[in-house]
């Protein structure tokens, strides 16, 4: 919970970036387990579960979780870049601005992303 109370009183950009880079790399992840499971299907139980459970897969939500791990996957690696920026070239006076480039990169390949998977959806 002292946790918790640190991330609402302290509004600073570098601290919701080191919260929403924290929470995006545990999705991230919990993602890369169900990936690996998901295909481990193929050499477990052979290739008809493998079509059963992609089929299952290929639903309009399935691809909106496809968007949504664009997204988180397009933060954690913009803003790791953007960690390395400060880190090794000493840019912590541009901390804010680059965390505000993290976000409009991310939200547009997010945007980007969605007009691809438009398709898909309907």
């Amino acid at each position: 919970m002292k946790y918790l109370k640190d991330f609402i009183l302290n509004k600073h950009p570098g601290q919701t970036a080191f919260g929403l880079h924290r929470i995006s790399g545990i999705i991230l992840t919990f993602y890369l387990l169900l990936h690996i499971m998901l295909h481990s299907t193929a050499l477990l139980f052979g290739n008809n579960a493998y079509n059963a459970v992609a089929n299952r897969l290929d639903k309009p939500l399935a691809h909106l979780f496809e968007i949504f791990i664009i997204i988180i996957a397009s933060f954690h690696s913009l803003n790791g870049i953007r960690l390395i920026l400060i880190d090794v070239f000493l840019l912590t006076r541009f901390q804010k601005e680059l965390y505000f480039a993290v976000r409009f990169l991310t939200a547009f390949i997010g945007i980007y992303s969605l007009s691809i998977y438009f398709e898909r959806l309907f």
